[in-house]
């Protein structure tokens, strides 16, 4: 192929090291005023009273509201489609506030520190109420209620065989606990918003939008307005990972600019609004048991879990669902269980985060996995090896086929790439007084696209001009990863046209159709199957149009070099040719739209594999060195998923190591800025080698499939079971930090 399986740079990256890309914060629209948001200090309360004349009567404000200019109307920030079944648990602006950080009232003014003056200036008098910070605790009688129904927002179990029997019955039986931490996206950019209520109530908002067709829809429920009197412009994304996805500071700019006459109005969040105010990966608790036989095959396992929600509901169904669905699809034994939690409680609200969930459940497993391992003195590879599934096993959860799917190679191959026999047998020997050294690994998979569970849609348009280029039209939304070069190579490669002849537009609710959403690894499987499916229709056409001209059969045309021929006849037609024979002679623009849906998930599965040393005097944790063999179907770019997969082994070396939001006894975070929030550093990155394991995998755009989530979801447990090698201890509640190493070496 001329462009599939090509590294290939994403087309962005010159305008971005050389800081010619527009982000929204560069945006300065004519008269735009700047938003401040005050927000509650207190974890659960009523507001009894809030005074804003000091705020109005400072000179340069222009706006203020209240829950009393909120519409009375309750949403789920994070829709995906119309009739989506979510629970709609909040409001732009409520009367009662149910965490620190959650929204109180706005400020429009001038500038931004005259919006920040008047800001604190708003006095409020708040009722406290009873609060509560633990998902478990939560649930239980007595506990403070966050809603006067209960705070149990979904409860899910799902089971395959019999998981009661095969526990009884297994000669060995294992058991952990798990639980994470809170976990802010780090995204490069701080999220922000700019909205204008036109007159003739006409909405325009300016944004980084995961998806701006799902965004539509939200403000039209909240507003009352038809989807045709709101148009989201997409602005290019400076990092995301599931962050700005939803519903988050839209109606606030756009209450404020109705309120401030029609200007527009910017919110730029701080660093640690961003933090407290927005999303944060689910803090979560995890409980498994698993039972095996001597020979170290599988009898059976179960998952508990308790998942913090925050006090709205968001995501976190959907998180819980997939969760649920993915655990089915890695081991082969019959009997597996997944019982799930999800509660309401009063601290930041816990929503999508690169890998949806799969990070906390497969560490959950993996680490049980160890454990199995252990109990019955088998290596753990070879543990693994006897119990994953194997290409187009069955998927015990859904009760269908799992695809393709590799994780059997990834572990083989990855396995004699690190050396593992030797390392496994050696490890001990390593041990110098100060420093301990371990090894991990791991195998776990992410899926791709939100089928079955909900349609999985993208439209895409492909246009011929005149003089032979095209445009492709996509509501997708790039979130960094190289998409918008992706579906570019996908043209190119289908139509055999040169790069610089493909235009792009996308992410645009007025110029471009319909996507559900850039998420859960849609991008690639649905929104390169949608641009797939749509250039493969115009190469049909561009055939038909080329035996017109020909005056032959369409199977007599030749396509070689971009040029169409057929024998007996000298002509060699272009792009260009066929464009205006149809623009002339047929009266019509060559034009072709797909309304592609996803009909299945395929799983991209992975292979990782961790060396540590844990200084055993400060407890500090250094990873040495990391492998990632990862299932991709065909490679579609091999540059572009080495990018995502370093970034996701960072990502997840920061959640089992060094991250997580800290709420002291109130709920106030004490850690919302980066000078005291741990993420990775330069300096913590240890060498990374990267493999692929490629299998066309039926469904996905040349038989490709995603990475970027895929890719951290065995980063947690390759690396955490490195530790509880190196210092024979069950470590469990992460992130490990230097503290945590120490007390566990006093026990």
């Amino acid at each position: 192929m001329k462009y599939i399986g090509k590294p290939t740079p994403t087309i962005d990256a010159a305008a971005k090291v050389t800081g010619e890309a527009r982000y929204t914060d560069d945006l300065r629209l004519p008269g735009m005023l700047h938003g401040k948001v005050l927000t509650s200090p207190v974890a659960h309360a009523r507001i009894k009273s809030i005074d804003t004349s000091r705020a109005e009567a400072l000179p340069g404000v222009r706006a203020v509201i209240t829950y009393q200019d909120s519409p009375d109307v309750t949403f789920n920030r994070i829709m995906r489609w119309a009739k989506d079944p979510l629970p709609a648990t909040e409001r732009v602006l409520d009367r009662v506030v149910r965490f620190v950080g959650d929204e109180v009232a706005a400020v429009a003014a001038d500038t931004e520190a005259i919006a920040r003056k008047a800001a604190g200036l708003i006095q409020v008098e708040y009722e406290e109420l009873p609060a509560v910070f633990d998902p478990e605790e939560a649930l239980k009688e007595g506990a403070p209620l966050v809603y006067p129904e209960g705070n149990l927002l979904k409860a899910q179990r799902a089971e395959c065989g019999d998981v009661d029997a095969a526990l009884a019955e297994s000669p060995v039986v294992v058991e952990n606990r798990f639980a994470t931490a809170m976990i802010h996206h780090g995204a490069i950019e701080p999220h922000v918003c700019i909205g204008q209520w036109h007159r003739g109530d006409f909405l325009e908002v300016w944004e980084p939008q995961q998806g701006v067709h799902r965004a539509q829809i939200m403000l039209g429920k909240i507003f009352g307005l038809p989807y045709t009197h709101i148009t989201l412009h997409g602005e290019l994304i400076g990092g995301t990972f599931g962050g700005k996805d939803g519903i988050l500071l839209e109606p606030l700019t756009l209450l404020l600019s109705k309120k401030a006459g029609g200007r527009p109005v910017k919110i730029r969040y701080s660093r640690g609004e961003s933090m407290v105010s927005t999303y944060t990966r689910h803090a979560i608790k995890l409980y498994g048991k698993m039972g095996v036989d001597r020979d170290g095959r599988m009898t059976g396992f179960e998952i508990r879990s308790f998942m913090n929600s925050g006090p709205y509901c968001g995501g976190s169904i959907n998180v819980q669902s997939a969760m649920c669905g993915k655990m089915f699809k890695v081991y082969q034994t019959e009997n597996q269980r997944f019982d799930g939690k999800a509660a309401y409680t009063n601290t930041p609200v816990g929503g999508a985060m690169r890998g949806f969930g799969s990070p906390k459940v497969f560490s959950t497993l993996e680490l049980l996995v160890n454990k199995a391992a252990r109990a019955v003195d088998m290596d753990p590879v070879e543990f693994r090896e006897k119990n994953l599934v194997r290409p187009y096993g069955l998927d015990r959860g859904a009760n269908d086929t799992l695809g393709n799917a590799r994780v059997h190679d990834c572990l083989l191959r990855g396995a004699g790439l690190f050396d593992w026999k030797r390392k496994w047998a050696e490890r001990k020997s390593l041990e110098d007084g100060r420093y301990a050294y371990g090894y991990g690994v791991a195998t776990a998979l992410h899926g791709n696209g939100v089928a079955p569970f909900a349609p999985d849609i993208t439209v895409a348009e492909l246009m011929l001009h005149e003089d032979g280029s095209v445009l492709l039209r996509t509501g997708l939304t790039d979130h960094g990863a190289g998409t918008y070069t992706l579906m570019k190579q996908i043209v190119a490669e289908t139509l055999d046209i040169p790069f610089d002849q493909i235009e792009l537009t996308h992410s645009d609710t007025h110029t471009c159709p319909y996507d559900m959403g850039s998420g859960a690894s849609r991008n690639t499987w649905s929104g390169g199957a949608a641009v797939e499916t749509v250039s493969r229709q115009m190469a049909n056409t561009l055939l038909e149009v080329a035996a017109a001209m020909l005056g032959c059969g369409k199977e007599a045309v030749r396509f070689e070099d971009g040029r169409y021929s057929t024998d007996g006849d000298d002509r060699r037609l272009t792009r260009a040719d066929l464009a205006c024979y149809a623009y002339d002679k047929q009266k019509r623009k060559i034009l072709e739209t797909v309304s592609y849906c996803s009909d299945h998930n395929a799983g991209s599965y992975g292979a990782h594999f961790a060396k540590v040393r844990v200084d055993k005097e400060t407890g500090e944790v250094k990873v040495m060195d990391y492998l990632a063999v990862c299932d991709v179907g065909t490679a579609l770019n091999p540059m572009l998923l080495e990018g995502q997969i370093e970034g996701a082994i960072l990502m997840g070396m920061g959640m089992a190591l060094f991250e997580g939001i800290e709420l002291d006894d109130k709920g106030k975070p004490v850690n919302a800025s980066f000078r005291k929030y741990r993420m990775p550093r330069s300096t913590d990155v240890p060498p990374i080698t990267i493999r692929f394991v490629e299998a066309f995998e039926q469904g996905g755009p040349y038989g490709g499939k995603s990475i970027g989530e895929a890719s951290i979801v065995p980063v947690v447990p390759a690396i955490v079971g490195a530790v509880n090698d190196a210092l024979d201890r069950e470590l469990e509640i992460l992130p490990l930090t230097p503290q945590r190493v120490l007390e566990a070496l006093k026990k």
